[in-house]
This record gives structure tokens, C-alpha cells and sequence, in this order.
């Protein structure tokens, strides 16, 4: 998959935004971060 700048890759909540349009330019919550913290961030939680 191609690593879009956009969305974070720590985000759950924009990893999902991407399963579910794979075309999306950015995360759809982007307006959320005030360029320190956003409020709709969930981090992914690594499986081993």
C-alpha cells in the first residue's frame, strides 16, 4: 500500500478513513488537529 503523507500511521481512526475509501486524499478528521493534538486520534494497537 502506498504511504499517503496525509493520513497519520499511528491513527486508528485514519487508518480506518483508508480501509474504507482507499482513495481519500487526506483524513477526514484533519480539520480536529490544531497541529499539536487531535481530538479523534485512537493509536493503533500493535499485534505481535
Amino acid at each position: 500500500m502506498k504511504e499517503n503523507k496525509q493520513l497519520c500511521p499511528n491513527c486508528k481512526t485514519g487508518a480506518d478513513a483508508l480501509k474504507l475509501d482507499p482513495k481519500e486524499p487526506m483524513c477526514p478528521y484533519m480539520n480536529f488537529n490544531n497541529g499539536k493534538t487531535c481530538t479523534q486520534f485512537a493509536p493503533i494497537t500493535k499485534k505481535d
